[in-house]
């Protein structure tokens, strides 16, 4: 008989659990096809609402992902000097914004186009 020691059980008893869990995400991906729908969603970052530039407030700002709150009241302070955003992509402006950043965070942002 193996005699296996303590760490090498809790080893086998993980490497155990992830395979059950891969087949039963598996089963349930072949028998609910919309999860893969949701799965696609998640991967894609595209759950959630975006946060308009003109009207979100320093709270809005600070609760996205890659938003921190000096980079927050930069907008703000961007914004209040030189009024309404036109596109997403004029965030780029604000001081401390590099381009790295602004890939990250981007996506969860939006302009909405003014009514009238």
């Amino acid at each position: 008989m193996v005699s296996f020691t303590k760490q090498e059980r809790l080893v086998l008893l993980v490497l155990a659990f992830v395979l059950l869990s891969g087949s039963i995400f598996q089963y349930l991906l072949k028998r609910y096809p919309r999860l893969k729908d949701s799965v696609f969603l998640l991967e894609n970052d595209r759950v959630g609402p975006k946060v308009d530039l003109n009207t979100a407030s320093l709270e809005d700002l600070v609760r996205l992902p890659y938003i921190g709150e000096y980079t927050a009241r930069n907008i703000l302070a961007y914004r209040a000097e030189k009024g309404r955003f036109a596109s997403v992509e004029e965030v780029k402006f604000v001081k401390g914004i590099k381009e790295k950043n602004y890939q990250r965070f981007s996506r969860y942002l939006m302009v909405r186009k003014p009514k009238g």
